[in-house]
């Protein structure tokens, strides 16, 4: 299976026909009121292999803080059946990740076929507190 889009958006869902809306896409930071804080950020995953393979493919996310510790994780299994008629088959995903984040910093968001493995794909996610009387975040 390759990879062909993997990071977060401020928003995003499915269209009906397929393929997905986002809004704020990549996402290149994030910033919260307070800390600790609980976020949800949207994750859009695309992916494709070859028809005759992957048939019940199954994928972890996992947040970390910058000191590593694992905030947020989802899994994802989906049965993908080939499509007639093609050698290859398509997937996207716009999926929600729960985050308790307990400090400013840059997180990292990856996307694993075993959490305890390296990533197949990263992202960096800068998470800051903003100041409540300028708006201009704070380290």
């Amino acid at each position: 299976m390759q990879v062909i889009t993997f990071a977060a958006a401020r928003e995003a869902g499915l269209e009906e026909t397929g393929g997905v809306i986002a809004e704020g896409f990549p996402m290149t930071s994030c910033y919260v009121h307070r800390f600790p804080a609980q976020i949800t950020v949207s994750v859009i995953l695309a992916v494709y292999t070859s028809g005759g393979s992957e048939y019940e493919p199954r994928r972890f996310v996992v947040a970390k803080s910058p000191d590593g510790q694992r905030v947020g994780s989802l899994e994802s299994v989906w049965h993908w059946p080939d499509k007639p008629g093609s050698p290859f088959k398509f997937r996207v995903f716009a999926h929600r990740l729960p985050l308790e984040v307990p400090m400013s910093g840059v997180y990292s968001i990856g996307l694993y076929e075993d959490v305890d493995a390296e990533p197949e794909a990263a992202f960096p996610l800068p998470i800051l507190k903003l100041n409540p009387l300028t708006g201009v975040p704070t380290s």
